[in-house]
């Protein structure tokens, strides 16, 4: 029989849009609704009704599921052990070794594939993976010798999901220190005037 008075609602409070309200025996309608994906599992309700000419009101539900992805990384950068933000960073005497820790993290909630970690100033890093499953971690490395003065160098981690790709950047510095040693001495030359002899006699 003909249905009359049909609308369509959503359990999330989705505003549902029907061409019409009246549909014949074996007739069909598309409804459209539209929204912004939300992160992680999401789950919503269609419930149609309507009044045939006789008799109460029918009505029918169907639910739909979506998986709202969101990659992140996060990288923290260290010198030697500290994590220098900031200048001046560790002191270290020119010539010695430096080490760089780059810690990567999948803060997103879906796999990264495609992980890599570079570096600013040309530093080689090396990382064991190249994939982090959701919350996993790895450590990668660089070493260097340091230099005179002020120093930073700033690294950065990429990694994907599809065909987005996310990353992000943590700096780090120290102060390359010169060694050597100053000696200043003096002489003070002190004369007793008891001794001191006339050239005349």
């Amino acid at each position: 029989v003909e249905l009359t008075g049909i609308s369509v609602t959503d359990d999330k409070g989705v505003q549902v849009t029907c061409p019409k309200t009246v549909l014949a025996k074996g007739e069909s309608m598309t409804c459209t609704a539209s929204g912004t994906a939300v992160a992680g599992s999401y789950s919503n309700i269609g419930t149609v009704s309507g009044t045939p000419p006789v008799g109460a009101a029918v009505s029918d539900e169907d639910p739909s599921h979506y998986f709202g992805s969101a990659p992140a990384i996060e990288i923290e950068k260290a010198t030697n052990g500290e994590d220098a933000d900031a200048a001046p960073g560790p002191s270290i005497p020119v010539g010695e070794a430096v080490t760089w820790t780059y810690v990567v993290t999948n803060t997103g909630n879906v796999d990264l594939r495609e992980v890599a970690v570079t570096d600013d100033r040309g530093v080689v890093v090396s990382c064991p993976q190249t994939t982090l499953a959701v919350g996993e971690s790895m450590t990668c490395m660089g070493s260097g010798v340091a230099v005179a003065g002020q120093y930073v160098n700033e690294g950065t981690a990429v990694g994907s999901f599809g065909e987005v790709q996310v990353s992000d950047s943590d700096p780090s510095h120290y102060y390359g220190v010169v060694g050597g040693l100053k000696v200043t001495k003096e002489v003070e030359l002190l004369q007793d005037a008891a001794q001191v002899v006339d050239p005349n006699m």
